[in-house]
């Protein structure tokens, strides 16, 4: 029995090409100067039937009939949102494994909280991992589950591999509480792996950069630090506890250099082998993101206002003498940016609105790329042909970097071109489309 509806499968395509091409028109009238008329643009019309839509995807999927399902419906997001939106959740992508696998975490701050790995053979999750974070290389894993966040190098599609390092839950809590007792932080949480936001290993998994809700830790052999909040302005301003907001974290590649912060707070870094931290003004309201180049030589800074921001540009061998300077040159003024990746052409951020903008070393644009839903993480592959990101939407898309040019309902001004996705949503069994 076919699971294809071939008159809505038609429809589906007909509509996603003239959306495709009246977006693209738009955007090439908005980059050319001029001033496009926005009531011009009608509503994406998929969106009628996207039901009918989901249905055949699941039905492909059982009959595993995903070459065919692409063909004949093309992969939308949008279209999706309003039908669907009660079981969208965030796809965190944390790495590549080799070239093909892909590492993503679904289900944060819940108790349902748990690590995949998919490729072209599947997708597997993990019956143990709970969080996944990735080192700067990315070659170092760390896995966490109830008890402990074991660093493992060059994991397997089932997460097995070498183990560099252990840390257990319980040692990182004591030393906090011994350091922290009278304010409630990581120490109190009585599951501390539902709160966390990013894991990132370094120095051969001997440090780990724990970046929670209840702030920014730094791991060091037995030592924890908190790095964010500061314990003197905790007391200062007698704090009763530790949790921050829009917090972030990113470690340089050669593990000298930590960036961190959160909307209360300036852009802080931190020179470990000067020990020194550093707080750079923000271009506008609220830190939000942070990205190191992968030279060792910039980090580029992200604050927001709203669901617009602006990105700098800073140069770690001037920072010390430019503390206080308040014009670093401005890579982005538009992008809220909720993740970022670096490929050969330059720093890819993602935005609150659903697209990809490749910016080069002097702030000029790339490329533009459209996904849909509000972008969570982006990685590239280990040899940068392949970008996987995860939105909010619930989605996992892979796309080709070396493509010559975006399909007929692509919508950009590069040549990005999606050759795999997968659908993450609640109750529900992960789908290729």
């Amino acid at each position: 029995m076919s699971w294809l509806n071939e008159k809505i499968a038609q429809q589906w395509r007909q509509e996603g090409r003239r959306y495709a091409l009246h977006v693209n028109e738009f955007v090439r009238k908005s980059i050319a100067g001029e001033t496009p008329d926005e009531s011009e643009l009608e509503n994406d019309g998929r969106a009628s039937f996207s039901a009918e839509v989901w249905e055949m995807v699941k039905q492909a999927n059982a009959q595993e009939d995903v070459l065919r399902l692409r063909a004949e419906l093309p992969p939308a997001s949008w279209p999706m949102s309003e039908q669907f939106q009660s079981v969208m959740q965030a796809v965190q992508v944390v790495g590549f494994i080799a070239q093909d696998v892909v590492v993503f975490n679904i289900g944060g701050h819940t108790q349902d909280g748990a690590v995949y790995t998919a490729d072209s053979q599947g997708v597997i999750a993990s019956a143990h991992y709970h969080f996944a974070g990735c080192s700067p290389d990315g070659v170092d894993y760390a896995l966490a589950d109830e008890t402990v966040i074991r660093i493992i190098r060059r994991p397997d599609r089932h997460l097995e591999g070498q183990e560099l390092a252990m840390y257990h839950w319980e040692d990182i809590q004591s030393s906090l509480h011994n350091t922290l007792p009278q304010i409630e932080s990581l120490a109190d949480c009585e599951y501390p792996e539902r709160s966390l936001i990013e894991l990132i290993p370094f120095n051969d998994g001997q440090s780990l950069l724990i970046l929670s809700t209840y702030g920014v830790h730094l791991v060091e052999q037995s030592q924890v630090s908190l790095l964010h909040p500061d314990p003197s302005e905790i007391q200062e301003y007698e704090l009763e506890d530790t949790q921050i907001d829009m917090g972030h974290a990113a470690v340089s590649r050669d593990g000298r250099w930590i960036a961190f912060g959160s909307q209360v707070s300036n852009h802080m870094l931190l020179d470990r082998t000067q020990d020194h931290t550093y707080s750079l003004y923000p271009e506008i309201s609220y830190p939000h993101h942070a990205i190191f180049t992968q030279d060792n030589r910039t980090v580029w800074f992200n604050a927001c206002h709203f669901y617009n921001g602006v990105t700098i540009q800073v140069k770690l061998d001037e920072v010390e003498v430019n503390e206080k300077k308040e014009d670093w040159p401005i890579m982005d003024e538009n992008a809220r940016v909720y993740a970022s990746a670096e490929t050969k052409q330059g720093i890819v951020i993602g935005d609150a609105y659903g697209y990809l903008r490749c910016v080069g070393t002097q702030g000029q644009e790339v490329w533009r790329h459209f996904v849909g839903g509000t972008i969570s993480s982006i990685v590239v592959s280990p040899d940068q042909s392949k970008l996987a990101v995860g939105t909010y939407s619930g989605m996992l898309h892979v796309l080709d970097l070396t493509s010559e040019g975006m399909d007929d309902y692509g919508i950009g001004t590069g040549t990005i071109r999606e050759c795999e996705r997968y659908v993450l949503w609640r109750g529900e069994n992960p789908m290729r489309w």
